[in-house]
Parts: structure tokens; C-alpha cells; sequence
């Protein structure tokens, strides 16, 4: 019997690669001077911003009025230009591209607002918002157009005669049907959703967060999903990013998010959740002073969140800490962590 040769080695499965990829992702503003120069200010409502998307996950994006939510989103999907840093999208830097060179990766990176209402044009029939991408992108030829509007309406559950109606003749809940319908039209990777569901009615919210995840599923989607309720963001979110004041200060695993918070003001959003079946909150010992957070023009050269936590020291005043690891499995940036 031949002896055997030595076993070739077993073959090493490639680490995927993440779909959205941020480093040092930053976006100022100047504000006010429009007559007096000397009275401008800089305000930095995205402040070097890192983290990862990957391919098929939901990252849900929580935080404060304010907190740079909403634009980090818009610089994602590139409707705001970069003040510094670096975007990647499918493993391709898209940070500094020019618009015109932007315009074909529109299909992959598609945004769903806050208001549905705002974002369609009251002036067009629904199944001409439809039919716009699919004509600009060459998608779909004349002939086949009303098939795959109607197609689009039947994956957000509405019926095809919706597509001979005007965006006022539509409940809330239906124009973001219409407004998701849209984004779906290109067949996006990356889908960023605004607070999607913060102007509709508790019945109606559940009903568009279940049809988020069936689409997910359907068609492996990619989300990253801003919203204030910590309740929706806790259903649809695999992993969690905390703003405050611009940064990211904590980002993990939804469970080891909601469960063990390593961060103080994480704590406090969920300290401020309600407990309906009680009648009281969550007793976390981590409420937050009654005053308004710092202004995003005068950022301490410490933690940020110095001024409003329990738990700051010296330390916290004058060195600023970095996001890392911590115990529980979620990146925190705290010296102090909970």
C-alpha cells in the first residue's frame, strides 16, 4: 500500500469584506457670518467617525436631537460632501469622488427620509416617482415599466391602481410604503432609513419595521437605520452605534448594548425608556441632569459628554478617550466605562 503523502493544507475561508466602511469620517458646517466674517463658527456635526457595515446586517444608529444622526446618514450615501476622512462602499473609496462619477453607484446606495411627504413630489402620480429611476438608469425598457412599478407596490404590500394616485391622497404609513417602494426601484445594497417610522402612529410603525425586516430577508439588504425609539431600534438592528455630540461613543451587539452597557450616557438612553407593565423607568442610576447638552461650536478638548455625566472625573476634562474594546464586547468611549 503507497504511503500517503503529506495532507495538503485545509483551505482558509476569506474574511468578508464589509460593505460600508468609515474611518475618520468627519463633516463641519459654518454657520452664521453673513454679514460679519468674524462671527462664523464651525460647527462639527460629524466628528471622525469610524466603524463597519457588513453585508446583510442592520446597524442601528441611536442618539439625541441633534447628535449628527441624520447627516452621518446623508454623508453615507453622499448627499453631503466629506470635511474629511474616508468612505469606502463594496471596497471602493467613494469619499472623494465628483457627483458625476458618483452617479452610477446611486443604484447601490439609496436613503429613505423622515418624512415621505417632503420627499415626494406632490405634483407627479405615484407611478411616475416609480418609474423615474428605472427610466434615468436605463433599467427597464418602455414596455416593461408598468409591470415593474406594479411589482414595486406589490413588494410594500399596496395595490397596483396605487400607482394612478397623487402622494395627498395617501395615509403616512402608505407614502412610506411608496417612499421604500422607491429606494427598492434600483435594487440597492445599501439602504440608509432616516427615522422611517418617527411621525407614524404605533399600529403603523410596527407594520413598516416588519416590512423592513421581510424585505432584509427577501432581498438581502443592507441597512443602517437611524431612529430615536430604542424599542424599534432593538427589533430590526443586529449591532448598535450610540451618537453623542457627533461621535460614536458606543457600538456593539444589540444584546450586549441593551443588556450591559458600557457606556454611561448609553445607559441613560435606556434608563429614559419607559416600563409600561410598571408604570415606572428602568433603574440604571445613570439619569442624565436636567440641561441641554453642549453646543457642537464649543466641544471640550476632554469627553464630550463630560459636562452632563455622573460618573466624570479629572481625567475626563482633559483627555479625551478613545474607541475600544471593553468588557461585555462593545466598544466604548469612556474612561470610566459602567
Amino acid at each position: 500500500m503507497p504511503a500517503l503523502g503529506p495532507l495538503a493544507p485545509a483551505a482558509v475561508a476569506a474574511e468578508p469584506r464589509p460593505l460600508v466602511r468609515a474611518s475618520g469620517l468627519t463633516k463641519r458646517f459654518v454657520t452664521g457670518g453673513s454679514w460679519f466674517p468674524s462671527r462664523r463658527r464651525v460647527l462639527t456635526a460629524v466628528d471622525d467617525v469610524s466603524f463597519a457595515v457588513m453585508p446583510g446586517e442592520t446597524l442601528g444608529l441611536v442618539g439625541e436631537s441633534g447628535c449628527g444622526k441624520s447627516t452621518l446618514g446623508r454623508c453615507l450615501t453622499r448627499l453631503h460632501d466629506l470635511s474629511g476622512g474616508r468612505l469606502e462602499f463594496d471596497g471602493r473609496d467613494i469619499g472623494a469622488l465628483p457627483m458625476r462619477q458618483m452617479r452610477p453607484l446611486r443604484a447601490e446606495l439609496q436613503m429613505v427620509f423622515q418624512d415621505p411627504y417632503a420627499s415626494l413630489n406632490p405634483r407627479r402620480r405615484i407611478g411616475d416617482l416609480l418609474a423615474e429611476p428605472l427610466r434615468v438608469h436605463r433599467l427597464a425598457a418602455s414596455s416593461e415599466i408598468e409591470g415593474r412599478v406594479a411589482e414595486l407596490l406589490a413588494s410594500v404590500e399596496l395595490p397596483a391602481d396605487f400607482s394612478r394616485r397623487y402622494p395627498h391622497e395617501l395615509s403616512g404609513g402608505q407614502r412610506q410604503r411608496i417612499g421604500i417602494a422607491r429606494a427598492l426601484a434600483l435594487r440597492p445594497k445599501l439602504i440608509v432609513a432616516d427615522e422611517p417610522v418617527s411621525a407614524l402612529d404605533v399600529s403603523v410603525q410596527a407594520q413598516i419595521v416588519n416590512l423592513f425586516c421581510d424585505l432584509r430577508d427577501r432581498f438581502n439588504l443592507t441597512y443602517v437605520f437611524i431612529a430615536h425609539d430604542l424599542a424599534v431600534v432593538r427589533q430590526i438592528s443586529t449591532r448598535v452605534a450610540v451618537m453623542y455630540l457627533g461621535a460614536i461613543v458606543e457600538i456593539g451587539d444589540v444584546d450586549a448594548i441593551f443588556e450591559a452597557p458600557r457606556h454611561p450616557y448609553t445607559a441613560a438612553l435606556l434608563d429614559a425608556i419607559p416600563e409600561p407593565h410598571l408604570g415606572i423607568r428602568k433603574a440604571r442610576g445613570a439619569r442624565l441632569p436636567a440641561k441641554e447638552p453642549p453646543s457642537p461650536t464649543k466641544i471640550s478638548a476632554g469627553c464630550r459628554f463630560e459636562p452632563r455625566c455622573p460618573r466624570a472625573r479629572d481625567r475626563c476634562r482633559t483627555e479625551r478617550p478613545r474607541l475600544e474594546a471593553k468588557d461585555g464586547g462593545t466598544l466604548a468611549a469612556c474612561h470610566f466605562p459602567l
